[in-house]
């Protein structure tokens, strides 16, 4: 799995979602339900991946001052 995979971005949910399935062993259930939630939210739709990404960027920035 990796960028060929997701075709920079172009693949299906479907796919990406199945990807994931198999890859971590686990059943997403109606994911694409959950994706138009996520779609339709008004404010901040990926606030769990902003806090993830903000919390390596904060690890990293503690690394590098020690």
């Amino acid at each position: 799995m990796g960028q060929a995979v997701f075709d920079n971005g172009n693949t299906d949910i479907k796919l990406i979602a199945k990807s994931f399935e198999n890859l971590f062993h686990i059943d997403l259930g109606d994911f694409y339900h959950t994706y138009l939630e996520l779609r339709n939210r008004k404010t901040n739709r990926t606030k769990f991946l902003d806090a993830l990404r903000d919390s390596l960027i904060k690890k990293m920035d503690d690394q590098e001052e020690k």
